[in-house]
């Protein structure tokens, strides 16, 4: 989750989304202004924490103001993979096969004399 220090995976709960503001569950403290990075099936959110406060033992509630979303990274994945001719185990190749760019060669112009 946080994006600076050693990278802590941590299990968290959404509690409430507004606007650019998520409000979340954990089970780990993390101070505010620290930068994270949350994973979700093929979204991956990118914020900071802006508050932390403790719920109970064990339990904290996050701010978290979210800067970045980015989503559809599965179907980015199988472009990609697509464009590269690497096919993941259990994905069909892409059925075209890409063909290197040819150059053109730039015609030389002579340089004229003023």
């Amino acid at each position: 989750m946080p994006l600076q220090g050693p990278c802590i995976a941590a299990d968290i709960v959404v509690t409430h989304m507004a606007s650019r503001l998520m409000t979340v569950r954990s089970a780990t403290p993390v101070a505010p202004a620290v930068p994270v990075r949350i994973d979700q099936h093929d979204t991956i959110l990118l914020g900071e924490v802006i508050a932390c406060r403790e719920e109970g033992p064990g339990e904290y509630s996050l701010l978290i103001e979210m800067d970045e979303s980015l989503s559809g990274l599965h179907n980015l994945r199988k472009l990609v993979s697509a464009l590269l001719g690497e096919a993941r185990a259990g994905e069909p190749r892409h059925p075209l096969k890409l063909q290197p760019a040819r150059r053109r060669k730039q015609q030389e112009r002579p340089l004229e004399d003023s």
